[in-house]
């Protein structure tokens, strides 16, 4: 479950830094529009997580863990489809998607966590935890701004602008992303216990 956590704060954080800087440069949107863009995301955890709760306790987080980051998965393939046209109708449901996947695997990874541990340690299984989601956020934004970089020099090299050369660099970088959920959903699928 904790390398589940890394792995997802580590794909799904370079979403949340690169593309408002994508939605306002390239896409002329004002902070607040780039913001209200992500707002479905964080509506659908709000909603699903409680529910994945409920059902984490009936049915155990493997499952539901694996299915999420599946789901994660898919955002970011979705994602890797943007063009500098894009609206935010062909961005939703690549949101709708990073929210419902989101939901399915935070709750379950924090019940499989703290379920593993003996009470008296629930604090240290919780801190470990915290500290490996954070570790992924640190390890996310770095990592996915290195893939962009790399990708937009290669393209600027490549005679490409600067526009599409960001968001050649962005699209792979959602790629990359989703090849690690996918690596997150085999893990949750093989190393946690029912």
């Amino acid at each position: 479950a904790n390398i589940v956590a890394i792995l997802v704060t580590l794909a799904m954080f370079g979403i949340f830094v690169f593309f408002p800087i994508y939605m306002q440069t390239f896409l002329g949107w004002s902070p607040i529009q780039a913001g209200a863009a992500l707002l479905p995301w964080t509506i659908l955890i709000v909603i699903f997580a409680p529910i994945a709760g409920k059902l984490s306790d009936r049915v155990g987080s493997r499952w539901l863990m694996a299915a999420g980051m599946s789901t994660v998965g898919l955002c970011c393939l979705w994602l890797s489809t943007v063009t500098l046209n894009s609206s935010f109708w062909h961005l939703l449901p690549g949101f709708v998607l990073g929210g419902l996947g989101m939901s399915f695997v935070m709750t379950p990874m924090s019940a499989a966590v703290m379920g593993a541990a003996p009470v008296e340690k629930a604090g240290v299984a919780s801190g470990v935890l915290n500290t490996f989601r954070q570790v992924g956020v640190a390890l996310g934004i770095a990592i996915t701004g290195a893939i962009i970089t790399n990708r937009e020099a290669a393209a600027l090299r490549g005679g490409a602008d600067p526009p599409h050369a960001f968001v050649h660099g962005l699209t792979f970088g959602m790629r990359v992303s989703a090849v690690i959920c996918f690596a997150g959903a085999l893990a949750a699928a093989l190393l946690v216990r029912q």
